[in-house]
């Protein structure tokens, strides 16, 4: 993610932030995890490229490599190499997918292999890893081996299989951040986020650091900065619709990028002189949760099951 100079120091213990969080959040009933339904056998693919091209800022260079190779290197920039095969195994055959998909679209797949962002070298894993490069290393080319020519289409062409961290406990449509509907990327229960490491964190911000982000909407604020903010509206999903700013509705997505906030999911507030934002969740929130991924190969689903569940209406062929 881009940082801006709007860092933040982490808040103190959630505990004390409850009953504000329960003001500002909509209020949504606690549920069980989704019930998965096993996906049929994969059928056979047609043919797609077994090599892909993609661009890396970090050299500002295209390359192609074999899918192989892409999709090690993605896993590992994109999850933990000690988290379940079947985790595994569906971040690979997404990100494959997805960067087929760009490419149909007469688009590359961006990387930045210098920060391990979508992609990275060997030379940045064994940086990395240290003494356990050979192992991982190992374990991911074995798993890429696996999949084959796998790949998850949606009417016979590869699916945007999009991914992120740790929904907001559902993941978010695709209408709703890039403008575009997909059938595949409506949007489905992920409760499992609710329990992962990060899903919630509170950040304080000086009037200061939220002035300049507002002049940076354009907007105008006041002296008053517990005036700045008013009321949120939120999408089915918890994700901030629209938030007004100084007297104007600003879209959750704009406030998100300007004020570098982990998701659109969040709760702002003035409190004893400063604003303190609550978020919840990490990324965009569309396609994949990797985190929901891991709980539920850790619960026996398949990584097809995990694919199928989270890309609804999608056939996946090898």
């Amino acid at each position: 993610m881009k940082r801006t100079l709007l860092c933040a120091a982490l808040l103190t213990a959630l505990s004390t932030a409850v009953p504000f969080l329960c003001l500002l959040f909509p209020s949504v009933p606690v549920q069980a995890a989704p019930t998965v339904t096993p996906s049929a056998a994969p059928s056979a693919a047609p043919t797609f490229s077994q090599t892909i091209t993609l661009h890396d800022e970090a050299s500002d260079s295209d390359f192609t490599l074999s899918a192989v190779d892409f999709m090690v290197g993605a896993a590992a920039c994109e999850m933990p190499a000690t988290w379940p095969d079947d985790a595994l195994l569906a971040q690979m055959v997404a990100s494959r997918s997805y960067a087929l998909y760009l490419s149909a679209q007469g688009q590359s797949f961006t990387a930045n292999s210098a920060l391990c962002s979508g992609w990275t070298s060997s030379e940045v894993l064994q940086s990395r890893w240290g003494s356990d490069y050979a192992a991982n290393m190992q374990r991911l080319q074995s798993l890429a081996a696996r999949t084959g020519q796998t790949v998850l289409l949606y009417n016979g062409q590869p699916a945007a299989a999009c991914y992120h961290a740790i929904s907001s406990g559902h993941t978010e449509a695709s209408q709703n951040v890039w403008g575009g509907q997909l059938p595949y990327l409506c949007g489905v229960d992920s409760a499992w986020d609710k329990f992962a490491d990060g899903y919630e964190v509170t950040i304080q911000y000086s009037a200061e650091q939220v002035r300049t982000a507002l002049e940076e909407l354009g907007l105008t604020p006041d002296d008053s900065p517990e005036s700045w903010v008013g009321a949120s509206t939120w999408d089915k999903a918890g994700y901030v619709r629209t938030l007004e700013l100084c007297g104007q509705m600003v879209s959750g997505l704009e406030v998100r990028k300007a004020l570098d906030l982990r998701s659109t999911c969040f709760a702002i507030a003035w409190r004893g002189g400063q604003f303190v934002i609550t978020t919840r969740g990490y990324g965009h929130g569309v396609g994949l949760s990797q985190y929901g991924a891991k709980a539920m190969a850790e619960g026996g689903a398949g990584w097809e099951d995990i694919l199928g569940y989270y890309f609804p209406g999608t056939e996946i062929a090898s």
